[in-house]
Order: structure tokens, then C-alpha cells, then sequence
């Protein structure tokens, strides 16, 4: 499919967006296991937490927003897993629609015909599709008409012409008709499949690369560690700025000591975190590790962190760079703190 997309579109700027990293429609596989817990956590993507809210008894961790674009699908059962396996293959038999889309890129790109017009037919294409993908949910159906009513003035959605006024080039209105919302595919259990996908068109920064923020690795620790409890956020002048889908891990780590300020009494939930920093917060959430070898005695960790970074190291959570240090003070990483979950799991 992948190859047919390609020929099709023989654009320089979609295949640079596009060439190896959109994967084959998934194969169902069913509702995920209680806890589920995606690889990439869809909490780092702004675009898809503006539609979706964390949610802990969902199956797949989280259900749309009732004040996002998805809205209309914020009264289903998203904590019942045969109903979620339901949605599931709903989206993936959306997404093998595409196949249209690819057939008349195909045709069109044989017969020569001239980008705009590719354009236009696949934005038309797009439209009928999206909207026959509510048949039989007349309710869901009726509510996509008339969001598309008030945002556009019609109800099938966006024209071709509207799409390029916004846009500004014919070849990113067909890269565009390919495009899928990262936060219902959270919602059904698809986000790991389609992350190379958000990688590509800049929904998401590389993991490897990304400052991993203080509310993130917090939260991140405190869920892997089963803390619970509800310490008081509003204690903090800054409490507020804490991201909603992170409070409930950050309220749980000061409820558990392990979280506890600055000295000016900010919490800085937004600021990237320090190794040294997360490591001892990590070590905080743990307090019964088995040692597994001696501390590796690393050069510039303070007085403050030693005890903590000697347990983590000591039971075989910690390594450094490997030349006795520990890179104390370099930020930490997304992938960093997801490879410490790992190890932890």
C-alpha cells in the first residue's frame, strides 16, 4: 500500500513526508489488557491531548474530550472492551478506505492530469469518505454535520478551495486528505502504530531528543510505582499550571513525599528536569529496591542525590555514560525516562 501511495502521488514534498514512514493498516488485534500503557505516550502530543483526556478507566488509557473535535464521541462506553474493539475496527475499516483516495491519485497521475486537480478530486473523495463512516450512527452522523456547518458553512466539509486558502500549496491539500486524528487513534489503540506517522508531519518531536518536562517524568514515575493519594496542588503558586491529563500523577507524588518543590515553593511543571533531578524523584517512588551489585560511584552526582543514585545504581536502574559519570546535570530525555520504565517493568 505504502509503494501504491508513493507512485501515486510523485510529489517531491509528500514523499519526503511520507516515503517508509506511513505504515500498512494495522491488523486487529483485539482490546488491549487492563493498564494498557502505549510505548509512545500520546501525552507528548499537544495536537492529539486537544482532543482526548487521560483516563484511566478507559481501555486503551484515554477517551475523547467533550470539549475537543471529538466531542461527539465523548458519551460512548470507552471502558467497555467489546465496545472499544468495536471503534476499533470501525477506524481501521476508515482507514482501508483510503484505498480510494490512492485509486484516483493512481488514475489521475496515469492520465497526466495536473496537481489541482488531484487535489480537488481527493479532497472530495476525503469528505465522502469521512462522512460515510458514520453509517449506522445517525447520532454521530448528525453531530459531524453540523460541526462542519458552523466551522465551514456546508455540511461535508472543508472544499478543495478552502483547504488551499489555508494550506497554500495543491500539493500539501492531497498530503493533507491522508492526514488522521492522533488523539482518536489513542482512543482505539492505534497510536504506536501511526507514531512514525506524527513523527513525519511534526505532530511530535523525537523522543531522543525531546527534554523530558518535570510534570512528565513525575507523572511517568509515580504511574509506574502505583502511587496513590491526593496531595493539594493548589499549595503551589504555579500548581495550576500543571497539565490536567498530569495532576493526578503529581498530585499522588506529593501525597507521597516524593514530589516536594523548590525552595522558592514553585513546582515548575513545566520545566525540564535535570538526570539528577528525575533520578532521585524516581528513587523517592521506590522505596523497596533489591541490590543486585555494588553502586557504581559516579563522579558528579552532589552530596544531596548520592544516596539515591546508589540505590538506583545498585539495583541495576542506573548505568551512566560509562566513563564514571553520571551526566548529573544534562537534561533528561523522553527516551531516557521511558527506558528507566522499561527496566523498571
Amino acid at each position: 500500500m505504502k509503494n501504491r501511495m508513493i507512485r501515486s502521488m510523485g510529489f517531491a514534498l509528500i514523499l519526503a513526508l511520507l516515503l517508509g514512514l506511513l505504515p500498512a493498516f494495522a491488523a486487529d488485534e483485539g482490546p488491549a489488557a487492563p493498564a494498557f500503557r502505549y510505548e509512545h505516550d500520546p501525552r507528548l502530543n499537544p495536537r492529539a491531548m486537544e482532543d482526548i483526556v487521560a483516563d484511566p478507566g478507559a481501555v486503551y488509557g484515554f477517551s475523547p474530550s467533550p470539549e475537543g473535535s471529538l466531542a461527539a464521541y465523548a458519551g460512548y462506553d470507552w471502558t467497555d472492551p467489546d465496545a472499544v474493539a468495536e471503534y476499533r475496527q470501525n477506524r481501521l475499516d476508515y482507514f482501508r478506505s483510503f484505498e480510494q483516495m490512492y485509486d484516483i491519485l493512481d488514475e489521475m497521475t496515469a492520465q497526466g492530469r495536473e496537481v489541482e486537480e488531484m487535489a480537488r478530486a481527493v479532497s472530495a473523495k476525503r469528505n465522502e469518505l469521512r462522512l460515510a463512516a458514520y453509517d449506522g450512527d445517525p447520532e454521530g452522523l448528525a453531530a459531524v454535520k453540523q460541526r462542519n456547518l458552523e466551522k465551514y458553512g456546508h455540511e461535508d466539509g472543508p472544499t478543495a478551495d478552502e483547504l488551499y486558502q489555508q494550506y497554500g500549496a495543491w500539493e500539501l491539500v492531497i498530503e493533507k486528505a491522508f492526514s488522521h486524528n492522533s488523539g482518536m487513534d489513542a482512543c482505539v489503540g492505534l497510536y504506536d502504530e501511526y507514531y512514525e506517522y506524527y513523527l513525519a508531519f511534526g505532530y511530535v518531536k523525537e523522543e531522543s531528543a525531546a527534554a523530558a518536562s518535570r510534570e512528565y517524568a513525575v507523572c511517568a514515575f509515580a504511574e509506574a510505582a502505583g502511587l496513590a493519594g491526593a496531595g493539594s496542588l493548589d499549595a503551589f503558586p504555579d500548581g495550576e499550571t500543571v497539565s490536567g491529563w498530569y495532576a493526578p500523577g503529581l498530585s499522588a507524588a506529593l501525597a507521597a513525599g516524593v514530589l516536594r518543590g523548590y525552595d522558592d515553593g514553585t513546582l515548575r511543571p513545566g520545566d525540564s528536569i535535570c538526570r539528577v533531578e528525575a533520578l532521585v524523584i524516581l528513587s523517592r517512588c521506590l522505596p523497596a529496591l533489591e541490590e543486585t551489585r555494588e553502586a557504581i560511584p559516579f563522579a558528579d552526582v552532589p552530596a544531596w542525590a548520592r544516596a539515591d543514585i546508589d540505590r538506583l545504581s545498585a539495583a541495576g536502574l542506573v548505568e551512566g555514560y560509562g566513563d564514571g559519570t553520571l551526566g548529573a546535570k544534562d537534561e533528561m530525555t523522553v527516551a531516557q525516562v521511558q527506558t528507566l520504565l522499561l527496566r523498571l517493568a
